[in-house]
Formats: C-alpha cells, structure tokens, sequence
C-alpha cells in the first residue's frame, strides 16, 4: 500500500510556480505576457511572505521601541512625524527603520536590493 503525503502551502506554492513558470507562461500569447509575469511576481511574493511571517518584521521594529506587544506601525509613524521619536530619543531610530524596509524589500522586491548591493 503506498502512502500518501500530504503537501504543505510552501510546497504547493513552489510546485505551482515551477509549473506556471517553466510550462504555462512560455506558451502564452505574447498579448498575456505581461499578466503572466504579474501571477509569476505575485506567486513569488507569496512564497517569500510565508518563508518570513509578516508581521515579525513589523514586530522586530516595533519591540524597540514598546514594551513587548504594544505599539502599532502607525502609532510608530505618528510619534515619528510628531517628533517624539527621532534621532535624539532614539539614535538607532535610522538603522532600525533601514533594516526594516530592506527586510520588507527582501519579500516584496529583491531584485531592487540586488540593484543596491545588498544580498536577499
């Protein structure tokens, strides 16, 4: 008797990808090119966001700055703009706000790091 295994989202994610973009995608009329290379971009962040849980990146920037769970990214935002947090309260407030956006780069855009240097 054989047994079945069960594929988890990633793994289907990465087989769906695979098969969309080696076999489905060339084949298209060149008139859906372009939506092809959309579903495949979209396929790809998808993949990225379940290998990085979203919301422990916006978690790693926010415990800087609250007491563990507390905060939200637009509380953050609007003692930024009011001026309560700057680079004289908070002098790493520039690097943690960098690495944040490069972390959420490395889900949504790694090719524009790549474009800067910095490895995804």
């Amino acid at each position: 008797m054989s047994e079945h295994r069960r594929l988890g989202a990633e793994a289907l994610l990465d087989l769906v990808a695979e098969a969309f973009k080696g076999e489905i995608a060339p084949s298209l009329p060149p008139d859906k090119r372009y939506l092809a290379a959309m579903i495949g971009n979209a396929l790809d962040i998808a993949r990225r966001e379940m290998a990085v849980e979203e919301e422990a990146l916006a978690f790693q920037l926010l415990d800087h700055f609250y007491d563990d769970g507390d905060g939200t990214m637009q509380e953050l935002a609007r003692v930024i703009r009011s001026g309560t947090v700057n680079d004289t309260s908070y002098p790493e407030l520039r690097a943690r706000l960098k690495a944040h956006v490069a972390s959420e780069l490395k889900v949504r855009n790694p090719r524009f790091l790549g474009t800067r240097g910095v490895k995804g």
